[in-house]
Parts: structure tokens; C-alpha cells; sequence
């Protein structure tokens, strides 16, 4: 499950401004389940995908205070592996590289409801 999406496919979905707001949507909707919130126009205007990357990072930062058995519970949300974020721990580049298999994980769902309907 860890590249559903490749990177280069995922960027071109991201050309699309109603494919990036479903994903903000999704991701936005996740994360409120942890009292984790984006800014308010998050779920209204498209950002990039830098920017929504930075948003996961400040968000997954918070999350870590709060202690591992609560960002395990956001992973299993998200439906990333265990297996993929246990191995995520262990780099240097953990946040960037958690963010962007976050972000993969988000609009892979868009992405299938879209292609499943």
C-alpha cells in the first residue's frame, strides 16, 4: 500500500483544484477526529502541495506531544500501515517523509471514491 500512488501521478492530480480540495477536505476531516485543525479557509481554497505538507508536519508535531498511542490512532485512521510508520520513526527526515505518505494516503482515497463511483 505504500505507493499507491506514485509521486509523479499524485502531482499531476494536483493540477486539479476540486481533486486537491477533496483531499484537503478528507485530510481536514481525519484530523478533526484528534482535535487537530487546519486553517479555516483549508477546506474552501486549494493549496499547494508544499503547503499542505507543512500543514500535516505542524499538525503531526502537536499530535506527538500529545504521545505515541494518539498519533498510532491517527495513522490507523489515515489506514497507513504500522509496518510503513514504524519504519518512518527511524529516519532523520521523519515529519517531511510522514507528511508526504500521509498526504499519498489522503488523496488515494479521493481518488478511488472518484474512480469507484
Amino acid at each position: 500500500m505504500s505507493d499507491l500512488i506514485p509521486v509523479y501521478q499524485l502531482i499531476e492530480y494536483f493540477d486539479n483544484e476540486a481533486f486537491v480540495l477533496k483531499t484537503q477536505q478528507q485530510i481536514s476531516k481525519d484530523f478533526a477526529k484528534f482535535n487537530l485543525f487546519f486553517p479555516e479557509n483549508f477546506e474552501n481554497i486549494p493549496y499547494s502541495k508544499t503547503d499542505i505538507e507543512e500543514l500535516i508536519k505542524e499538525n503531526i508535531s502537536d499530535m506527538i506531544k500529545q504521545g505515541e498511542t494518539r498519533l498510532l490512532q491517527l495513522m490507523y485512521t489515515i489506514d497507513l500501515p504500522e509496518k510503513e510508520f514504524l519504519h518512518l520513526t527511524i529516519q532523520n527526515d521523519f515529519l517531511d517523509l510522514l507528511a508526504e505518505k500521509i498526504l499519498r494516503r489522503e488523496a488515494y482515497k479521493v481518488f478511488l471514491r472518484q474512480h469507484i463511483t
